[in-house]
């Protein structure tokens, strides 16, 4: 085999390589957004309850509760909107990958397909860097949603403590 030939095999055979490496970043982050669909869910099941029976929460204003909700099931869809925008990224990199294998297979035939193969290879490479820069975007932002649950736990603890003493309090007068 000459070394054009060669060449030719080896621009034919890297996209699949990086249609590998597509694939395992999309795998995770399919994964992931399933994990923050669920939280979701599981957010707007808490919500209904809340709704439903705003009684049963004692020593709990439910308007603090529901506003904590809100603010968590907006942030938390953003997140999910960071990783759907990078998994569009990521299939669309592998489809560039793709044409870009079927080019190169062409350019062997007719030279032209070779700067067509190039471009698409340009494209993809492309693509799979802006998928990977939403997937980090979105991890910076993993953190944000528990931060601002715990500083509301930190808040209701410190509100049931107080009342805690009250209580203790009256009971000693009594």
């Amino acid at each position: 085999m000459d070394t054009f030939h060669a060449d030719m095999l080896a621009l034919a055979v890297t996209p699949g390589i990086l249609i590998s490496a597509c694939g395992v970043v999309t795998t995770a982050l399919y994964t992931r957004l399933g994990v923050i669909l669920a939280r979701i869910r599981a957010y707007h099941q808490r919500k209904i309850e809340l709704l439903v029976s705003p009684h049963q929460h004692d020593g709990i204003d439910p308007q603090s509760l529901l506003d904590m909700l809100d603010a968590q099931i907006v942030a938390v869809t953003a997140k999910a909107k960071m990783i759907r925008n990078g998994l569009y990224c990521l299939l669309a990199a592998i489809a560039a990958f793709l044409l870009c294998s079927v080019f190169a297979g062409f350019a062997m035939l007719y030279d032209w397909f070779g700067l067509v193969a190039l471009a698409s290879g340009f494209v993809a490479v492309c693509l799979f860097i802006v998928g990977l820069g939403w997937a980090v975007r979105e991890v910076t932002c993993t953190l944000s949603p528990v931060e601002e649950e715990t500083a509301y736990l930190k808040v209701l603890t410190s509100q049931h403590l107080l009342k805690s003493q009250a209580r203790t309090k009256l009971k000693i007068a009594n």
